[in-house]
């Protein structure tokens, strides 16, 4: 279990520029649509989500990111397989 993080509260108050705060509102907005645009749903049977949460509990990772991790790194190696194929045929 993790230790638990020790905080000291120093102040109940934080100016902010102007600007800057516009900035952080007008990114956060967008990162918001970015998050919404590459939203993926899977639908497995309840063996296959229990390895996956086996699997990422192993490495230490929550078994979402788990997921994203290893289908990206499948498709990277998917893709150079891919080219080197095409390569020698040319």
């Amino acid at each position: 279990m993790a230790k638990p993080i020790e905080m000291k509260i120093i102040g109940d108050h934080v100016e902010e520029d102007s600007e800057v705060s516009e900035m952080v509102t007008r990114m956060e907005a967008q990162a918001d649509q970015e998050l919404a645009a590459g939203t993926v749903t899977l639908r497995w049977g309840r063996k296959q989500i229990a390895v996956i949460k086996r699997a990422a509990a192993i490495i230490g990772v929550p078994y979402q990111t788990y997921l994203k991790q290893v289908v990206f790194r499948q498709a990277l190696a998917d893709i150079e397989r891919a080219d080197a194929v095409l390569a020698r045929k040319r």
